[in-house]
């Protein structure tokens, strides 16, 4: 019979009590999120063309363009150039001033973000509160696009407000148009 000499043995088992375990696989670990972009401050422009009352604030990091009309609609749009902005992504549009609001939002394929908003009671209050001044944000999955500061709109404001104010009543008064 052959036996195993007992040094051996202690050899072996030294050796496999002195060898560390595989090391895990390393895990998947989400990536900081970068600084909070810094607000940026936009300037207001307006222009009336026939049905159709349109307002922009711009600045080179980003801008909002209103369209009102035709009709009870308003849309809102927002292009960042050199900003994260999702291709066919979902977004919310946080407005802080005035009353404050939220207003959901898609991407398109040229990365430009929308929203539509009824130019009932509700979202006439919400395109004063634009005009009135305040903070635009964009929020959702991949967008970096800074916050917008509106400045209050002044006068100017208040006549394209009137535009659109002229465009609901139109339509209340002749509903088939």
């Amino acid at each position: 019979m052959n036996r195993i000499p007992p040094l051996l043995v202690l050899a072996a088992l030294g050796l496999g009590a002195c060898q560390t375990p595989p090391a895990p696989p390393p895990r998947a670990t989400a990536r900081p999120a970068g600084p909070p972009a810094s607000p940026v401050q936009g300037a207001w422009s307006f222009g009336i063309v026939g049905d159709r009352c349109t307002a922009r604030v711009t600045h080179r990091d980003v801008a909002l363009d209103v369209t009102a009309g035709p009709g009870r609609r308003a849309s809102l749009g927002v292009t960042a150039p050199g900003q994260a902005l999702p291709v066919n992504g979902r977004f919310t549009m946080a407005f802080q001033g005035g009353s404050g609001w939220q207003l959901a939002g898609r991407t398109d394929a040229q990365r430009k973000a929308a929203a539509t908003l009824a130019l009932d009671d509700a979202g006439q209050g919400r395109l004063r509160d634009l005009l009135g001044g305040g903070t635009l944000r964009l929020r959702g999955a991949g967008v970096s696009a800074p916050p917008l500061i509106l400045p209050d709109a002044g006068v100017s404001g208040r006549d394209w407000y009137g535009c659109v104010a002229r465009l609901t009543e139109n339509e209340a008064a002749d509903p088939a148009r």
